[in-house]
């Protein structure tokens, strides 16, 4: 093998080169070449790639997304009115459960929890097959109401084939919409639901868009549905529920806290009663008394009955700010970016689509000109040696 060598100026150890490094080195000009002579190939690929996206982007399913930007109101922390008076009296009680709130990072449960989709799935909607208003339910479950797509028919006809023919056997072995059990993810509990049921939930929770910017503080709440005046119905029945659920929520947290008022305004009424009735029969019967004995006694009485006082006073303020905490509606969700018809359609993305494919087909052939020498030379060293 022939080595030519180059020895630096700079007296360093030659660097030598030989025709094998040479040959590892990527000429430009021959790729450039070898894409030419293939030029054929590379756009009869890419065409095919290019019309296989514009098959895919004008066959897909249409849908619409509409959604709603809210803003939760946040927890009031600190001890409040009843921890002030807990504090008086040496007792350290936390937080106030007066304004306690859901945490947003519990939405994505409960919008995905069962009994919220089954609350979702009674939603009336209008559209275009249906006459009259039908429920989503009625649209997920009967197939006279959904649209016709090429694409999802070859889909489930040649990928979903298996799909199908398990789904037919089921049905003809047993009776296809008995109940099934399901795991509740809010209260954990075992719920009994038909297939359909299963079916249009699954769907609902794959459908539904929840996103929480914790670090601005708002949540973005929307659907996606077929028609865009149904999905703009959809998202706003998903704002209601919500808010029902954190607002029932709320109301329950001060119900219980006026309980709680309640039981310790009766007691203290009780303890105050007592020391007031104590301290005057003491009075009644030690009229004209100077010893200190009696002295000592009347003030000790006195002070029980003003400490008694005081908790029984600041308990009936409580009682009635709490009684007022459960009548009042105070929203718990604002809306800064309520629910529109959606004008353009979210999916499918046709330019999107088909750029995509274009470049696909593109990488595609140029790597296939590319690595064939590569594999045929491959191919004929195992040749070889069998």
């Amino acid at each position: 093998m022939q080595e030519k060598t180059n020895t630096h100026a700079t007296g360093e150890l030659p660097v030598q080169y030989t025709e094998e490094n040479a040959s590892d080195e990527i000429d430009l000009k021959v790729i450039i070449r070898q894409l030419w002579v293939k030029r054929k190939f590379i756009l009869t690929t890419t065409a095919v790639f290019l019309l296989l996206g514009i098959f895919i982007a004008f066959t897909s399913p249409v849908s619409y997304t509409a959604s709603s930007t809210i803003v939760p109101q946040s927890s009031q922390r600190g001890t409040g009115n009843l921890g002030g008076l807990a504090s008086m009296m040496g007792i350290n009680m936390g937080v106030s459960m007066s304004g306690e709130t859901l945490s947003p990072t519990v939405y994505p449960q409960i919008v995905r929890s069962v009994p919220f989709c089954e609350e979702i799935m009674g939603t009336t909607i209008l559209v275009e097959k249906s006459p009259s208003p039908i429920t989503l339910y009625e649209y997920y479950t009967n197939k006279k109401y959904q649209q016709k797509n090429l694409l999802n028919g070859l889909k489930k006809y040649t990928i979903g084939l298996p799909g199908v023919i398990l789904s037919s056997l089921r049905k003809s072995s047993s009776n296809y919409n008995t109940s099934i059990n399901y795991t509740d993810t809010i209260t954990g509990k075992v719920v009994s639901l038909t297939r359909d049921e299963k079916k249009v939930v699954d769907i609902i929770q794959q459908s539904t868009q929840f996103n929480l910017n914790q670090k601005d503080g708002y949540i973005t709440l929307g659907y996606t549905f077929t028609e865009p005046e149904a999905v703009a119905v959809i998202s706003q029945q998903l704002y209601q529920v919500l808010e029902k659920y954190v607002k029932n929520y709320k109301i329950q947290k001060q119900q219980d806290n006026l309980q709680f008022v309640e039981a310790s305004y009766a007691e203290a009424r009780r303890d105050f009663l007592q020391k007031q009735a104590a301290l005057a029969v003491f009075q009644d019967a030690n009229r004209g008394l100077v010893t200190a004995t009696a002295r000592t006694t009347e003030r000790r009485l006195s002070s029980e009955y003003d400490i008694a006082f005081t908790v029984y006073n600041e308990l009936a303020k409580q009682l009635e700010q709490a009684k007022l905490a459960v009548k009042e509606s105070t929203p718990v969700l604002t809306v800064i970016d309520p629910v529109v018809v959606p004008q353009e359609k979210s999916t499918p993305k046709k330019s999107m689509i088909i750029a995509v494919f274009l470049m696909l087909g593109l990488i595609t052939s140029i790597g296939w000109v590319l690595v064939k020498p590569f594999i045929d030379d491959i191919a004929k060293e195992v040749s070889v040696k069998t």
